[in-house]
């Protein structure tokens, strides 16, 4: 009887066992579900506030040059394509500046942004990360050895720095 009762208590020991790990197991799964399901919402948000950005604007100090970044696409899996419009004062009057325009492809998680493009025949990389969401980012350039800092902007914004440049 005492044998009985042994593997009797040894039994509901490792029934309980068995509950609580399941149990451990069921709860980080929902957990993981939950942080899963976060980080979708967060992407489908970051994607869609980019997508109505009109674009990012960089004005030198000295008002030299203006750097335009344009996103024409930007997919849930992080791809992107756009252009980088480069103005540049010229100090001519009757040609006041000289763009140049630069096809970009990139990547973001929403939080950092890697850019590719050609300079001169070189492939160059651009990297650098958002600012709340999608209010500015800040990005290499191969002119500096800084991260410049980029403006969201309107369009009606765009065009008023265009025209005052």
């Amino acid at each position: 009887m005492g044998k009985l009762k042994f593997w009797g208590v040894a039994v509901l020991i490792g029934l309980l066992i068995g509950a609580a790990i399941w149990l451990i197991s069921l709860q980080q799964e929902r957990a993981l579900d939950r942080s899963e399901e976060k980080e979708k919402n967060r992407i489908r948000t970051f994607f869609s506030e980019l997508n109505s950005v009109y674009g990012y604007l960089y004005t030198k100090e000295n008002g030299k040059y203006q750097l335009f970044l344009e996103i024409d696409e930007a997919l849930l899996q992080g791809e992107l394509s756009g252009s980088l419009l480069m103005m540049a004062d010229t100090g001519n009057k009757n040609n006041p500046y000289e763009e140049t325009r630069y096809v970009l492809n990139g990547i973001t998680d929403g939080h950092m942004v890697e850019f590719f493009t050609t300079v001169d025949g070189q492939k160059t990389k651009l990297e650098g990360n958002f600012i709340g969401a999608t209010v500015g980012l800040n990005l290499s350039f191969w002119t500096t050895d800084q991260k410049l800092t980029f403006k969201a902007v309107t369009e009606e914004e765009f065009k008023k720095f265009k025209t005052k440049f």
